[in-house]
């Protein structure tokens, strides 16, 4: 019908050369589509940031420090400007541990403790999420190690919001 015995589309086109023409096409699309089209970034100008972050069973004397401390925290590995502490509450830490039947029970953990750090910085908000100054990416889930003048410690980002003043 379409195709004679030749392999020839209505006796004129080859089937290849129509596969051939068809890459070509899609190529040349991918091609103008990845480097001449741009994608729109809405990005809002300074915005103010804050973030909650839970470092687990630390000591009474951890706790104390960052309770008394108001400042700047920075990532230890990188050295960059993380915020500055604002609040700081703490309750006694728990974990959970397997009973002797197989059961799965919350027990308090001795003299350890959970403190939530809130920490606020200035910073950048697009469609991909929320941003430091430095371009530092703030998502809930992600773990940092940070210093201050008071303690050295990890936390994992538990929020982040916008601060509207």
């Amino acid at each position: 019908m379409f195709i004679n015995k030749e392999g020839k589309l209505f006796g004129k086109i080859s089937i290849i050369d129509i596969v051939v023409i068809l890459a070509i096409i899609v190529g040349a699309f991918g091609f103008y589509t990845r480097f001449f089209v741009s994608e729109k970034k809405v990005e809002t100008a300074a915005s103010h940031i804050e973030y909650t972050m839970k470092v687990k069973e630390v000591r009474m004397g951890t706790v104390n420090a960052l309770k008394n401390y108001r400042g700047p925290v920075t990532d230890t590995s990188t050295k960059e400007y993380l915020g500055d502490i604002v609040d700081v509450s703490f309750s006694d830490a728990t974990k959970a541990v397997e009973t002797a039947n197989g059961k799965r029970k919350v027990s308090p953990v001795p003299e350890r403790y959970d403190v939530i750090v809130t920490v606020r910085v200035d910073g950048k908000i697009n469609n991909s999420g929320f941003y430091t100054a430095n371009n530092l990416a703030l998502s809930a889930g992600s773990s940092y190690v940070f210093t201050s003048k008071a303690a050295k410690t990890t936390g994992t980002i538990m929020d982040v919001y916008e601060i509207k003043e």
